[in-house]
């Protein structure tokens, strides 16, 4: 009878070590595991891309799942401001600085009345002179509908705009006349750069689907997504056929941001280089999930945080956890804080010092020096 007992016995631990190993891991399981693409496309969707942005994106090819290549973004305007709170903290540089053209209707050299000049290349010259990857992006404001306001928000109140996504790839419409003169004139910008030599990581049309797919009645987020996954296909397409074909800019790197459950709205492998994903709950479960799904989704992709940071959650979320967590991310990006670059507040909302000692400390984070 013993021998059938032990016997019952070892079947019943084998049969719980089964029901064990099945079961769902959880946050902090070890066991939980990185999904990381090897088969990345080693070339720039551009064909007649420039040595400097395809050197550039070979590195950032090097160092993928190796490595996080460390970014900041500029405090609204021309500058590296977020840059140099970074350096006062730790001693140490970011790697990316990217830069926005949300306020080109201000420009100088387009509007006398403007406040800042996005002609005078110094701010992006002196960052790539130093060692630094320039990234830009674009909140493109258009006319609200009070005929006043600058916005990007879409809708029918006085403050949001009716610009209408679809006409912008239709000639002659008043859409396409408007979208055709501001993008001609970031395209400006970006060949002042392509001439010095500086490749841009170039991050368009972001977050269009918005909270579409989040909860329901969830929607678009910004004008260029309120039309829907097709027109806002069309959209991408229109701009990269207008910037490469068109106007001969071949120092661009594409890439697209995600919401993770949008595969509808991708514009496809032809003219998408790298994938990103804009997060500010930033836990590292969370964070974790969607990097998996997106380097699943897009397996000739690197993927990358093109956005993150998020208030009271900040030091739940130190970049050494979430990189022993599993995220391979190709770079973070925090936001930055306006409030606090102007002397308003001595909380740095989004990464703070003590974060950013952190994630310089952690040993998986690269920084200015050790990129070049």
């Amino acid at each position: 009878m013993k021998h059938y007992y032990y016997l019952a016995l070892l079947l019943l631990l084998i049969v719980c070590s089964k029901d064990a190993d099945a079961k769902p891991k959880g946050p902090n399981d070890p066991q939980l595991e990185t999904v990381v693409n090897t088969n990345i496309c080693e070339t720039l969707v551009n064909p007649n891309a420039t040595a400097e942005a395809q050197a550039l994106y070979q590195k950032m090819c090097r160092v993928y799942s190796k490595k996080a290549i460390s970014g900041v973004v500029a405090d609204i305007d021309w500058n590296t401001r977020e840059a140099d709170n970074v350096h006062k903290w730790t001693g140490k540089w970011p790697v990316i600085n990217v830069f926005d053209f949300i306020n080109i209707h201000a420009s100088t050299d387009v509007n006398p009345k403007g406040w800042l000049n996005y002609s005078d290349m110094t701010p992006v010259t002196q960052w790539h002179q130093m060692g630094g990857v320039v990234g830009c992006m674009w909140h493109w404001q258009v006319k609200a509908n009070n005929g006043t306001d600058m916005t990007c928000s879409p809708g029918t109140k006085p403050t949001e705009t009716a610009f209408d996504a679809s006409k912008v790839y239709q000639a002659g419409t008043d859409e396409n006349k408007l979208a055709v003169k501001q993008l001609t004139q970031v395209c400006g910008y970006l060949r002042k750069m392509q001439t010095k030599g500086i490749p841009v990581i170039w991050r368009p049309f972001h977050e269009a689907a918005g909270n579409t797919y989040e909860f329901e009645g969830g929607g678009a987020w910004f004008w260029w997504g309120a039309k829907g996954p097709e027109v806002y296909k069309k959209l991408w397409r229109w701009m990269y056929d207008f910037m490469v074909t068109q106007q001969g800019l071949n120092n661009l790197i594409w890439v697209w941001t995600s919401q993770t459950e949008d595969n509808a709205w991708y514009p496809g492998d032809d003219v998408v280089d790298i994938v990103g994903r804009d997060n500010y709950s930033a836990l590292m479960y969370p964070l974790m999930k969607e990097y998996n799904a997106l380097s699943k989704q897009y397996p000739n992709k690197m993927i990358t945080l093109a956005e993150c940071g998020n208030g009271d959650e900040v030091h739940m979320s130190l970049w050494s956890k979430i990189w022993t967590q599993g995220s391979r991310w190709l770079w973070f990006m925090p936001w930055y804080d306006h409030a606090y670059n102007e002397g308003n507040s001595d909380t740095h909302q989004f990464a703070d010092a003590d974060w950013w000692k952190d994630a310089f400390n952690s040993g998986t984070v690269m920084d200015r020096n050790e990129w070049q």
